[in-house]
């Protein structure tokens, strides 16, 4: 083939990383999904090509990007997403150069701080080879029967569902403290993450005490399990997450579904109080495991393993 270019991405460049993403896993996803996945933002997008002399994109590396807090910090985390290249440039460092290129020009302090991706075993086993990655552990990935049954606390507690920015928007004043090492998950994030993709729709499930809500699920069916997205929960109520909980069990039934299924990390009281429900941790159907690099002094990888909160969430698995 001819010569390839390596280079950040460029407005117009969407349409032929788009087609080499088909290309390349056998899809058609349309570039309405790319668009909501990769958004535009004032710092451009987070994305190195390799595009040869025909235009077309031979490799591509790309982050989504979202804010990680760190204590009282706030940093820019990149999830890793969508990395290929077409047969014809394997075996000839296109997509190492380009990721390398990638690395040098867009990972620091000032731009992506922490990046970080859920490989399977055989591409995670090539990144921390050759692309320097730190494992991290497994995905911590839950699961419940829809069989077993919840009790239900009813007093003081009811179920609602539907987005609703201002009731999250209360529920995350009060709940954000909890959330000291994760991404933030604020109304913003949640919102753009939940309800404008295109094609998809998302349950949100709130279970509200007195005046707001004390947890926040957010759902949909996927192979036979109804999978929570996201997880809030206020950390003052622990019968909120039994309600939540029974909430979903009757959703599943309802749509013939024979499990719930999460990932959840980082919330030990969260995790306490789910198994005490008939939740419990597994190895997950996809054998996914957690990688990283630290491109900021503030993010420390042994603080990552012991207490970033981790949802399906933070990955493109929702």
């Amino acid at each position: 083939m001819g010569d390839v270019t390596i280079r950040p991405f460029r407005p117009g460049d969407e349409v032929a990383i788009n087609d080499g993403f088909n290309a390349v896993f056998a899809l058609s996803r349309p570039l309405e999904e790319w668009t909501w996945k990769f958004p535009a933002e004032p710092d451009g997008r987070w994305i190195m090509l390799a595009v040869d002399d025909q235009g077309r994109v031979v490799a591509h590396y790309g982050a989504v990007s979202s804010r990680l807090r760190i204590d009282d910090l706030v940093v820019r985390g990149g999830q890793i997403v969508d990395a290929y290249s077409r047969p014809e440039v394997r075996g000839q460092r296109v997509f190492t150069d380009t990721y390398l290129r990638f690395v040098a020009e867009l990972c620091n302090p000032d731009g992506i701080g922490f990046g970080f991706g859920f490989p399977g075993r055989r591409h995670y086993e090539m990144g921390l080879r050759a692309l320097g990655y730190e494992p991290i552990g497994p995905a911590p990935y839950w699961r419940r029967s829809v069989g077993r049954r919840v009790g239900w606390p009813w007093r003081r507690r009811r179920v609602r569902t539907g987005w609703d920015r201002e009731a999250y928007g209360r529920l995350w004043a009060e709940a954000s403290g909890r959330y000291r090492y994760g991404l933030l998950r604020d109304p913003g994030w949640m919102e753009r993450r939940f309800t404008h993709r295109p094609a998809f729709a998302y349950l949100h499930v709130a279970v509200w005490g007195d005046d707001r809500p004390a947890a926040w699920a957010v759902t949909r069916p996927e192979r036979g399990s109804l999978r929570l997205g996201d997880l809030v929960w206020d950390g003052a109520d622990p019968a909120a997450l039994e309600v939540l909980t029974h909430a979903l069990v009757r959703t599943a039934r309802r749509l013939g579904l024979a499990h719930l299924e999460m990932w959840l990390g980082g919330d030990p009281a969260a995790e306490t109080c789910l198994a005490d429900l008939g939740w419990h941790r597994e190895e997950g159907p996809d054998d996914l495991l957690f990688v990283a690099r630290s491109f900021h002094p503030a993010v420390e990888l042994d603080r990552i393993r012991q207490s970033m909160y981790l949802t399906f969430g933070d990955s493109d698995l929702v």
